[in-house]
């Protein structure tokens, strides 16, 4: 079975699991930025990625077997010299339009999302209902795992961050649980180190919000 990437464990919080629309808790949050915020920790968590004074650069030779982060690679493996953490997001969303309904096919094509139409009009766009309970409940566990770890993983970390900008943590999270991520959250720039560039990375990316 493809593993779930980041971007995608970040788009399966991120809809109602009934309707299959995305429901977010922000005015002003854009699904596709944090799509592409979260392809950028998938790379990252790949060592494709290289991270260094605010700036991003890839590795466009390396394999790998996910189409989406293919096309991430390929979109952000131009500049040599890498980019500003805000312009390789703007690319990845310009250049990958629709990203977060990318992202929600690929979940459709192995059978963790259904897709129907969202009424009887041909063209009309599509909806992607919750079908395995289990990978979004996964999604959950990396939540609950990164806020009780004193060290937790760029996965768990980053999708706690991205989830909180998209203002869904309540509805993944709850009573206690939720009050301890938001918090862990809100103190990011106490864990950065210059021994930490995981940290770091995340924290970079939510100044970019």
């Amino acid at each position: 079975r493809q593993s779930v990437l980041i971007a995608e464990q970040l788009v399966l919080l991120c809809i109602n699991p009934q309707r299959g629309e995305f429901e977010l808790g922000r005015s002003h949050a854009d699904m596709d930025a944090l799509a592409a915020a979260g392809l950028l920790l998938d790379l990252y968590e790949q060592k494709r990625l290289r991270f260094n004074k605010q700036h991003v650069a890839v590795d466009g030779k390396l394999p790998t077997t996910h189409p989406q982060l293919e096309a991430a690679a390929h979109v952000l493996s131009g500049p040599t010299n890498g980019l500003p953490i805000a312009a390789a997001i703007d690319l990845m969303v310009a250049r990958l339009h629709p990203l977060a309904i990318h992202l929600l096919e690929s979940l459709f094509r192995r059978d963790v999302l259904h897709r129907v139409r969202s009424s009887w009009w041909p063209f009309s766009p599509y909806r992607f209902p919750l079908r395995s309970l289990q990978a979004r409940n996964e999604a959950i566990q990396q939540l609950s795992v990164a806020v009780k770890a004193e060290t937790p993983s760029v996965r768990g970390l980053g999708l706690l961050v991205l989830v909180d900008l998209a203002g869904q943590l309540a509805t993944s999270l709850a009573g206690l649980q939720h009050e301890a991520a938001a918090d862990k959250v809100l103190h990011l720039g106490r864990a950065r180190s210059s021994v930490a560039p995981d940290v770091e990375l995340v924290f970079q990316l939510r100044q970019n919000f």
